[in-house]
């Protein structure tokens, strides 16, 4: 069994893919040139035998003394009329060729493969190269190509073998029309055989690609340590993170109108500030140990505490801390806050009542 046997994960893809180790089959390529070639001449060849032989034409009817300036602007001349000529063939290269390469690889800029890397001058990695599994299918595709192309012609001129010695009773234009139907029905040939070769090179080099890629266990462990982090540190941080949730609840608790208590493991804290919210919300909560912390500051505080079980639960288990209490629990927790407001005034005014007797 491979010692690589794991999928590769997107992070190895997206690195690979920054490395330019993408894959695309350029027999595909090829096959699809080769058929976007044939479509174009299909159609465009008798204009261009015209256009052709009106440039011939030009070029034999020119009287004229010949220099070397007159020479370089006929030449000049020709090789433009050839490259308007010839222009749709540029034309369809150039866009099957970038159509054919985004569809396979999308959009894609990099210098890696062109960097120097030692193991492509290294005699093993050479005789690997050499010697392995990607050689022998280069090698199977291309005698593929040589044997069948060989027996397309073989098998045109055998069917067309007694028809040749006909063409030299005819005229030169109806000989190559034969000729030329021949030679384009085994272009499509060689195109469909060239077209079959590259969906099963396109199927190969897809295979290939995800066998490069394939992860050991090593390295999904430690590609595992590069995304999320060590897991003492990502512990610590946790850790740090809890001790400044609790600082900053404890702070908020200092506000609280009300601790609701289960009486020993939940403890609610809550505030009611029209400005802020419209309804009362929770400022504090826990179970526990937090709970008792919880207490001990409202006690430190003078908050007023108040045991009421059902409540205690259902608000710790409902509502999180900075969230409005909801609406099935507003009664119970506005009978509460009324009870400690009225307890809240009775403080207040037996303070005042206090201070006059003292004055």
């Amino acid at each position: 069994m491979s010692e690589k046997q794991f999928p590769a994960t997107p992070r190895r893809r997206q690195e690979a893919r920054k490395k330019g180790q993408v894959f695309k089959s350029t027999e595909l390529n090829s096959a699809i040139l080769l058929l976007g070639f044939l479509g174009v001449l299909k159609f465009w060849f008798p204009e261009m035998l015209q256009r052709t032989g009106q440039l011939f034409g030009y070029v034999w009817s020119l009287d004229t003394d010949w220099t070397l300036y007159s020479i370089s602007a006929l030449m000049l001349n020709i090789t433009g009329r050839f490259f308007i000529i010839l222009s749709p063939l540029f034309g369809v290269a150039v866009v099957l060729s970038l159509l054919s390469n985004y569809f396979q690889v999308g959009s894609l800029f990099t210098f890696e493969p062109l960097k120097p890397q030692l193991s492509r001058i290294s005699l093993i990695s050479g005789a690997k190269r050499m010697f392995g599994l990607r050689s022998w299918i280069e090698l199977f595709k291309s005698l593929s190509k040589v044997i069948l192309i060989g027996y397309f012609l073989y098998a045109s001129i055998r069917d067309n073998l007694q028809l040749f010695p006909s063409l030299q009773q005819v005229e030169i234009s109806q000989s190559a029309a034969f000729l030329s139907q021949i030679i384009a029905a085994l272009a499509w040939k060689v195109a469909l055989l060239f077209l079959i070769l590259a969906v099963f090179d396109y199927m190969y080099q897809w295979w290939d690609h995800e066998k490069n890629l394939r992860m050991s266990h090593e390295e999904l462990k430690q590609e595992f340590k590069q995304t999320e982090g060590n897991p003492e540190l990502r512990a610590e941080i946790k850790k740090k993170q809890r001790s400044m949730a609790m600082r900053r609840m404890m702070q908020d608790l200092k506000k609280a109108d009300v601790v609701i208590i289960n009486p020993t493991h939940f403890a609610v804290a809550l505030r009611y500030d029209l400005k802020k919210k419209k309804a009362p919300y929770v400022v504090a909560k826990g179970q526990d140990e937090v709970a008792r912390r919880i207490r001990q500051l409202a006690e430190e505080c003078e908050i007023a505490i108040m045991e009421n079980k059902p409540l205690a639960r259902a608000l710790f288990a409902q509502v999180e801390i900075g969230q409005t209490i909801p609406n099935d629990l507003y009664k119970a927790v506005a009978e509460v806050l009324a009870f400690v407001y009225r307890l809240k005034k009775k403080k207040i005014s037996g303070r005042d009542h206090k201070r006059e007797e003292g004055n």
